[in-house]
């Protein structure tokens, strides 16, 4: 029986600064487990808008923007040393990338997932607090939003408070 098309590409694993390092490593595990690459998607924080431009337009600013912030191109660069620190000590240490995404956070992994023919999706939770709280209230959760609007597996990582306490990302 042939394989589901969606399953010939890369591990997609959500990351920002300030993440626990757990989801970046439970990622990167799986993508080498699963003999595929891993690509590291980080949304630009100040890219909503980009959801609020004409139909045809979202999909190419989401998956190629060409408008961020002044600072994105800091964070990815920061991002990227990061990654690969974390990466290159260890066992499951996949060929990975970093991609620049911009609009809401759901929907542009989404549409990575669906440009890539991504295997699976791997988020995290959020951390405890009532700032991440109340941005989980106002906002949503990306990992529930993604699991009611994906064809491709998705996979929510944990974040305990113990992992919290442990390094994170850039």
């Amino acid at each position: 029986m042939d394989e589901p098309t969606a399953s010939v590409g890369p591990v997609i694993v959500g990351v920002h600064r300030g993440q626990a390092l757990a989801v970046l490593m439970e990622a990167a595990r799986l993508a080498a487990e699963l003999g595929r690459p891993l690509l590291c998607a980080y949304v630009a924080e100040d890219s909503y808008l980009t959801e609020w431009d004409k139909p045809d337009a979202v999909a190419g600013e989401s998956l190629h923007p060409t408008e961020v912030g002044a600072g994105e191109g800091d964070a990815v660069i920061a991002l990227s040393g990061a990654i690969d620190a974390a990466l290159s000590g260890t066992d499951a240490s996949p060929e990975w990338s970093l991609r620049l995404l911009a609009g809401d956070s759901a929907k542009a992994l989404g549409r990575l997932a669906a440009e890539t023919q991504a295997r699976l999706i791997v988020v995290g939770t959020h951390r405890p607090g009532f700032a991440n709280a109340l941005e989980n209230w106002l906002a949503g959760s990306v990992g529930a939003r993604l699991t009611h609007d994906q064809g491709v597996p998705v996979v929510i990582v944990p974040a305990t408070t113990k992992e919290h306490a442990t390094p994170t990302l850039a």
